[in-house]
């Protein structure tokens, strides 16, 4: 049988002896970096978990992520903005077309892309400006500190992500069916989960409509058994002190009404899911079962109930913990367009997770409440993958939705926190009653 095309282009392009710019001849689609490069990636790897060598994509848009937690506030707002960004790279005289699109993964990022980025954010890497200075225009190094030392090492490591770029660009091009693939926006949500879990004090999961996402409906139990053993696992792995919350709203039980069948069915779904990791049949039955009694609060908004007589209890906007209406500032956002468009919205399905301060050296310090921590927040939704013709569960990051739902999920932390160093056990639900 002759030798198709695609297997010509590949055996021909995997084989051309191109040597790399440092010195290294090994092939250009080599995924292992030289020395000089892989002490500076050993650094950069402080802040980025992904790796340059196998998935540079990722590696760019994590450290984009990184950046621009670095920046500190300017009247409130984060200065390391998609627009402080665009306005930069063009003082820098290398825009980007396509900025926000390429950094949230709907556009392609090219290798050139993915070498500018890399050399602006390690060259400006830590602020030490005037924190209320909104002015680009002053010289980079009054306004920046950079992560590597040389401006050689940065060029390098810039260099080598924009090859790595293009190789594993071209693998899949190879690889592909003609037409083009576009990638799946955002990252996967259990991943994201797991990692954010894993830097958090308190991870919140709220979906005023859907707050278990279900890709493929015959895995719904299985999937969450999976990631609650992940949770598990990362949790026992340290001394961390973490709680897991789930804010669920009752609705106002009226048949008539969509909303409350729609909210009714919701706190079914998940109080489904946790009497099956009580009832099953699983040699980790008990002691899971024991961990998220330990761990987990479900904090019920049931506006027909009696409010308990606890004169602790801080008063605040439900919506500000349950997001039952979408904030003001998420509304016009990319990211969350391309999680909802405009007609999904009531799918909308949010985890946010409690940072603890960098500053924290104690894996056991507890302030007693979300004072001097951060919050970090993400949408989820269920996309059809193109190239698997089937669902799965996406997550992006969404910005800060304003003060008032920082001070609300700050009593929320606090309040299961009252009555000791542990959160209330209230899976009682589970068992076959609402506590």
């Amino acid at each position: 049988m002759a030798e198709s095309k695609v297997a010509i282009l590949k055996r021909f392009v995997l084989s051309k002896p191109t040597l790399e710019p440092f010195g290294d001849e090994s092939p250009m689609s080599s995924a292992a970096p030289p020395k000089n490069v892989r002490e500076s990636l050993e650094i950069i790897a402080k802040y980025v978990p992904a790796s340059a060598a196998d998935a540079p994509v990722e590696f760019v848009r994590d450290l984009a992520h990184r950046w621009k937690e670095r920046g500190g506030l300017i009247a409130g707002k984060p200065r390391h903005s998609d627009r402080y960004l665009d306005d930069l790279l063009r003082a820098l005289g290398t825009p980007i077309k396509s900025l926000t699109p390429k950094l949230v993964g709907r556009t392609n990022l090219r290798p050139a892309d993915a070498s500018v980025l890399v050399r602006l954010f390690l060259s400006h890497w830590d602020y030490i400006g005037d924190p209320s200075n909104t002015n680009i225009g002053a010289p980079s190094e009054d306004l920046y500190r950079p992560m590597l030392a040389d401006d050689s090492e940065i060029e390098e490591v810039s260099r080598y992500v924009a090859e790595r770029v293009s190789a594993i660009g071209l693998d899949a091009r190879i690889e592909a069916e003609p037409g083009m693939v576009l990638a799946m926006p955002g990252e996967d949500m259990s991943d994201v989960i797991a990692t954010e879990f894993q830097a958090s004090a308190a991870y919140f999961q709220v979906g005023p409509g859907q707050t278990v996402l279900v890709p493929q409906p015959e895995k719904a139990l299985i999937g969450f058994r999976n990631l609650m053993d992940r949770l598990w696992e990362i949790d026992e792995a340290d001394d961390h002190q973490r709680i897991l919350i789930w804010a669920l709203d009752l609705g106002r039980l009226d048949f008539d009404d969509l909303e409350s069948r729609l909210r009714f069915m919701n706190v079914e779904a998940v109080i489904s899911r946790f009497k099956a990791l009580l009832r099953f049949k699983d040699s980790s039955r008990e002691a899971r079962w024991n961990w998220l009694q330990s761990k987990t609060v479900i904090a019920l908004h049931d506006t027909l109930g009696v409010r308990p007589d606890v004169p602790m209890l801080p008063a605040f906007d439900p919506n500000h913990v349950l997001f039952s209406a979408i904030p003001p500032r998420w509304a016009g956002l990319s990211s969350f367009l391309t999680l909802y468009g405009s007609e999904r919205l009531h799918e909308a399905n949010y985890s946010i997770f409690l940072r603890r301060p960098a500053e924290e050296t104690s894996p056991t310090r507890d302030t007693g409440n979300a004072r001097g921590y951060e919050f970090n927040y993400y949408g989820h939704a269920v996309l059809k993958s193109d190239t698997k013709n089937e669902f799965e569960a996406r997550s992006m990051k969404l910005n800060a939705p304003g003060r008032s739902y920082v001070d609300a999920r700050d009593s929320a932390y606090f309040i299961p926190r009252v009555g000791g160093d542990r959160p209330s056990r209230c899976l009682a639900f589970a068992r076959g009653r609402r506590r």
